[in-house]
């Protein structure tokens, strides 16, 4: 067993891998841009950018926290010290299930785009895309548990080739767009109200958008392993926002136009390979297709690593397996977490393809997922704000980046969340997913308290009175 994780330490660099490859662009759009266009219209580019301040926000409030305290548990941790162990519980489990759930989006994905590319002819069978999704699990399981760093430089070679693909393939699709060869005709009638749905189809948009930009957090999680560790997750955490909302404004608003409306929601499972179709001619037409392949790979790398991190902080104060923090000889990985995070995936990959379609599937994955997102990502930048009360007031520093930012962020996920609701933006099945799957996490979080008497709901309010403010 390794005591010390640091030994296999990576620097910032590798951090903003991390949190690029987590959110990956190119699997993201494939999931999710015919349901933004579908309930956003053509003006889809609006609710990105409408995230985007919010997201930097908190951002800013997940670099201050990590100044403070440095555990792979991040948000679970902060929340639980800040606020309430029971909180910081909650917000551990909404992160697991994010990951979880979120390896879905992912690896369904890789197991269309590897069929596209090597046996078309299958490409809607559910049983192969499942049996191809499921190997591709397994190799990304057994990279994970070989350390962070060989993960990190197989990222590097996939974000590289996936970024610099994507940008060029939009810079051909906003010629079409200028010149009025695309597809569709630009037009300012586009971010009309009415052209975006009303406040439904803004909100049903914004709740997709959370779910493109999230994962820039996974720098964070592997904080105990980075060069640095009180500075360089946070900056990476910055860094991956700011590139995440240049690259999903100029993508989303150039490829949206490239096939008609009726192409893009019949491609609504593979829509970038349909669009490299469209822009490339053979045999570049493929490197869409390629990219998705290998930036979902990369996003589904991070994500097992994300969620084993956060299974191994939750481990330490035992409410999680305890095994959980058995790590390999040489790798510092925990290795029972990554196999079990890794196991759940393959068990929801089976479930979300025994529904009837797929691109229903994803679209209810992908909003259910910024549905958590946005609930997690609000309670970090409350204790943010709450954890830094005191020094508010002292420059004007503190109190913008301190307060001003973070607030904005905790008012905007309140916002979401409410109007959401209010405006019928997320199905019933979102709920169920989304706010169902919380309350499963409150009732095991009082079976642990009250019936195994697990220390950590009470250890953590008497340190939370003895934290440094």
């Amino acid at each position: 067993m390794i005591t010390n994780p640091r030994a296999n330490s990576v620097g910032l660099g590798d951090a903003i891998i991390m949190g690029l490859s987590s959110s990956g662009p190119s699997q993201t759009m494939a999931v999710s841009l015919a349901g933004l266009v579908a309930v956003s219209g053509y003006a889809s580019v609006v609710p990105i950018l409408i995230c985007f301040l919010p997201m930097i926000g908190i951002a800013i409030g997940y670099q201050r926290l990590n100044r403070w305290d440095q555990s792979s548990g991040a948000t679970y941790t902060w929340v639980a010290k800040v606020f309430h162990p029971y909180l910081g519980f909650l917000s551990g489990w909404m992160i697991l299930l994010y990951y979880t759930l979120g390896t879905t989006t992912l690896t369904i994905p890789a197991g269309i785009y590897t069929l596209e590319l090597l046996a078309p002819s299958l490409v809607e069978s559910h049983r192969a895309i499942f049996i191809v999704g499921a190997l591709w699990n397994v190799l990304v399981t057994m990279l994970a548990i070989l350390g962070l760093k060989l993960v990190a430089r197989f990222e590097w070679i996939i974000v590289t080739f996936e970024y610099g693909v994507l940008l060029t393939a939009a810079l051909i699709a906003a010629a079409a767009l200028s010149n009025g060869t695309a597809a569709v005709h630009f037009s300012w009638r586009w971010f009309s109200w009415d052209s975006v749905g009303q406040m439904k189809g803004l909100m049903g948009g914004i709740l997709i958008a959370c779910f493109m930009y999230s994962g820039w957090d996974a720098a964070v999680y592997v904080n105990e392993e980075t060069v640095d560790s009180a500075h360089n997750p946070g900056k990476a955490a910055l860094a991956s926002v700011v590139m995440l909302a240049l690259v999903y404004a100029l993508t989303t608003f150039t490829f949206q136009s490239v096939l008609s409306p009726q192409e893009l929601q019949a491609h609504a499972g593979n829509s970038l390979s349909a669009i490299g179709a469209r822009l490339f001619r053979p045999p570049w037409d493929a490197a869409m297709a390629l990219i998705v392949l290998t930036g979902t790979l990369a996003s589904l790398q991070s994500a097992v690593v994300s969620a084993s991190r956060m299974g191994l902080s939750m481990s330490r104060d035992h409410v999680m397996p305890r095994c959980f923090q058995n790590r390999t000889a040489h790798g510092a990985s925990p290795w029972i977490a990554t196999l079990t995070m890794s196991a759940i995936n393959l068990l929801l990959l089976g479930l979300a393809l025994g529904t009837n379609g797929i691109a229903t599937a994803l679209t209810t994955a992908a909003s259910s997922l910024g549905l958590i997102s946005i609930v997690f990502y609000g309670v970090t930048a409350a204790a943010a704000v709450w954890y830094q009360r005191a020094t508010l007031t002292s420059t004007l520093s503190d109190c913008l980046l301190g307060g001003i930012m973070p607030a904005i962020g905790v008012i905007f996920s309140i916002w979401v969340l409410l109007e959401s609701l209010i405006s019928g933006a997320v199905s019933g099945m979102v709920l169920w997913y989304g706010l169902g799957s919380i309350s499963l996490g409150a009732l095991v979080a009082l079976y642990l308290h009250k019936v195994r008497h697990v220390p950590f709901f009470v250890s953590q309010v008497r340190a939370r009175s003895a934290a440094p403010r």
